[in-house]
């Protein structure tokens, strides 16, 4: 079950032919049938569903807190999945809906895990040619792996997996792509795995020439096939050919410091009684196994503030964007001051890589494919120690 969206206050459903409404609840259970759009509406500590084909529709269900509702077709009883129209798009599978903990309304998806990885793949290693085709099998493979290792990691969301990057990116069918579709149906249920488990099959854009360990990213232990390892070949860095291979931001010292004052209390940094007070020097105290920053610390008028690895992109963010989190710790700093006076005036990061660097490079997995490496193969160089099993 992958969830869309979550606290609503209002959507709509759409659909081709008659969609059966099915009301699971303790006191009212019911099917219902309507050929019709449906609207949803928060009102109070319920959840009114009514006909939007009708100009002055009262509510045909009326929802409480501890409801769900299906919404789908017979289709989804025989293994097929519908397509409903929610968002200006077209969803594949059972949707769910129900008023969250919060009194708010979550849409929910339900499908099967290989309809579901035909919406992941296409948005995850973009646009695909015959010769990068086994990079995409091994982004299907890894996306298969990913799914059954974190299923029920958002269980108290009511479902599985956000369709973010928080999770997986997941799309609407009009994502969908040939070529995608191809890598999934030839992988059909191949999952990297370790002892009798599917492996934490984490991925991203791009590693800057050096993978991570899962500890490195997050309050995590150790996986042998999440290793730390240089991402190169006879010719170079896999990912060299990726505009985010190196990059560089530059924040003025005032924005820098309000960035601090902002996010550091969000994400567990301690500040100084006085507050963030005036910059006099950034320095990486402490870097972890693959040289990404594992302690940052910055020195001002009122203290020293240390930034842990774990919540420091977060902290950061980008230079003259503060809704964009940093693309990285793999990453130099310093200070730049004024020459008279030697207040700082600017700080400047020079990184590499984009993402947090464990498990599969993306644009490293799509150079090994350029280069005639089979998806196996790119698997086993990104998650070294596991194997390939056919599951179903």
């Amino acid at each position: 079950e992958i969830g869309l969206a979550w606290d609503l206050d209002s959507t709509s459903v759409g659909f081709s032919g008659t969609q059966v409404l099915e009301v699971q609840s303790r006191d009212r259970p019911g099917v219902h049938s309507t050929s019709g759009p449906v609207g949803f509406r928060v009102s109070g500590n319920q959840l009114l569903v009514t006909p939007r084909d009708h100009a002055r529709a009262v509510p045909m269900l009326v929802l409480h807190s501890s409801d769900t509702l299906w919404v789908g077709d017979d289709k989804f009883s025989r293994g097929e999945t519908a397509l409903l129209q929610w968002n200006g798009r077209h969803w594949r599978g059972r949707f769910k809906m129900f008023l969250n903990p919060r009194g708010q309304l979550t849409v929910v998806t339900r499908l099967p895990l290989e309809r579901y990885l035909l919406g992941v793949v296409p948005g995850e290693i973009g646009m695909l040619s015959d010769s990068l085709l086994e990079a995409g099998r091994a982004q299907a493979v890894a996306a298969r792996s990913y799914t059954l290792f974190y299923k029920g990691r958002r269980g108290s969301e009511g479902f599985d997996l956000f369709a973010t990057v928080e999770d997986q990116l997941y799309s609407p069918a009009e994502s969908e792509r040939a070529l995608a579709t191809r890598c999934v149906e030839s992988t059909h249920g191949l999952v990297g795995m370790s002892g009798e488990a599917p492996i934490r099959a984490n991925y991203y854009s791009t590693c800057g020439g050096m993978t991570a360990e899962a500890w490195e990213a997050w309050p995590t232990p150790s996986y042998d096939y999440l290793s730390s390892h240089a991402d190169a070949g006879a010719t170079g860095d896999f990912c060299a050919r990726s505009p985010l291979y190196r990059w560089r931001e530059e924040w003025p010292a005032r924005d820098f410091a309000a960035n601090l004052a902002r996010f550091g209390p969000q994400f567990g940094v301690p500040l100084p009684a006085g507050g963030v007070g005036e910059l006099l020097e950034v320095r990486v105290a402490e870097r972890s196994r693959s040289g990404r920053v594992w302690w940052l610390e910055v020195e001002t008028t009122t203290g020293l503030i240390r930034i842990h690895a774990h919540s420091l992109r977060q902290v950061l963010r980008r230079g003259g964007n503060a809704n964009a989190i940093l693309r990285s710790n793999l990453f130099k700093i310093a200070v730049r001051r004024d020459p008279a006076t030697h207040r700082a005036i600017a700080v400047v990061a020079s990184g590499a890589g984009s993402g947090h660097g464990v498990g599969l490079c993306q644009t490293g997995a799509l150079a090994m494919a350029r280069t005639g490496s089979r998806g196996e193969v790119i698997l086993a160089h990104y998650y070294p120690g596991a194997t390939l099993q056919r599951l179903y």
